[in-house]
């Protein structure tokens, strides 16, 4: 897995990221946070913060994966996570990263989510529009 969170701010002329508000939920215990919209990412990725605060714990003897990034090498394991995005419930794989990172940004990326949804980027109108497939048809 290769994670490269690249940012050109030099040459950005629309300084606009395509976030969005959802909510994640372990057992009990629910999260409303704003994640980054990543077609470009295979996986939604969570900061090792936010896991624990949804109290997931490493078992014994669990391995962790690692991915390439720009800056080096991260770990990370999977867990599966239920999403709520506009009403609608899901469950998806998150990687749940154990490299403590300069940044808490989350990202929202194409599996399960991407399956389930239609999304559509306004960059112009600094919208992104999330609407529900209806996979019986």
């Amino acid at each position: 897995m290769q994670i490269l969170p690249i940012q050109f701010r030099s040459v950005v002329r629309h300084n606009w990221q395509p976030n969005y508000l959802v909510k994640l939920k372990h057992n009990q215990i629910e999260i409303q946070t704003t994640m980054l919209v990543d077609s470009g990412a295979e996986v939604s990725l969570i900061s090792y913060k936010m896991g624990q605060d949804l109290g997931y714990q490493l078992a014994d003897a669990e391995s962790t994966l690692v991915a390439e990034t720009i800056g080096g090498n991260v770990e990370y394991v999977l867990r599966n996570v239920e999403f709520t995005i506009d009403n609608h419930q899901l469950i998806a794989p998150v990687a749940w990263l154990q490299t403590l990172t300069d940044t808490e940004q989350s990202l929202l990326g194409r599996e399960v989510i991407f399956d389930q949804f239609n999304i559509e980027f306004r960059q112009a109108e600094e919208r992104v529009i999330f609407t529900w497939r209806d996979n019986k048809l």
